[in-house]
């Protein structure tokens, strides 16, 4: 068969299509990382006192109109939290406090994506203090936090302990991406965080 000038032309416009469709699709619904699986983390872990039906299943903040299906994260191959595998999901740090147990029960989410489409985090810069955040667990109970401060920190700078290890009262804490893009390391360079304690 030979290949004239517009059957080629339509070939590689096809071809580009194609790839183009994919790095869309990967772009808007997917943001992979490479968790890594820790069988002594899980044997540790305080879910394992939890009942399945005491789980968070969604993420509710009505201030920002937020209504998300919670993933169920461990670490990344760096030793970091996981991220959820998607840009409108939002990841529990599964190794940690369940929320409304004592502890810090801790999730992330993306402020955007590779094309710069907010993500599911991309306005929780705008809560403040008193604001309200809700976990529906599995067995559909609602527990209700109340923010009670917002920070950003550079990266370097970010206090983990406070964060992971809070152990007085019921904490949940919020985490994204804020600040300036660094094309060189791919990430954002600051943190932005919000706490929230348990409504009693």
């Amino acid at each position: 068969m030979r290949l004239t000038p517009r059957l080629v032309v339509a070939i590689i416009t096809l071809a580009a299509g194609v790839v183009f469709a994919g790095t869309l699709v990967r772009a808007t619904l997917y943001a992979p990382d490479s968790e890594v699986a820790s069988s002594t983390l899980a044997a540790l872990a305080p879910a394992r006192a939890a009942t399945e039906g005491e789980l968070p299943r969604r993420l509710r903040i009505p201030a920002l109109g937020i209504d998300a299906f919670v993933r169920h994260v461990g670490l990344n191959a760096e030793g970091n939290m996981a991220t959820p595998g998607n840009y409108t999901d939002v990841g529990w740090y599964k190794y940690g406090a369940v929320p409304g147990f004592v502890g810090s029960a801790v999730m992330d989410g993306h402020v955007d994506n590779a094309l710069a489409l907010d993500g599911v985090f991309k306005h929780l810069g705008n809560l403040k203090a008193g604001d309200e955040i809700y976990v529906d667990t599995a067995s559909s109970t609602k527990l209700r936090f109340v923010v009670t401060e917002v920070a950003s920190y550079t990266v370097k700078d970010v206090p983990l302990e406070r964060i992971f290890n809070a152990r007085d009262t019921a904490h949940l804490t919020l985490i994204t991406c804020t600040g300036e893009w660094n094309r060189d390391k791919e990430e954002y360079a600051e943190r932005l965080v919000v706490y929230g304690s348990l409504a009693p």
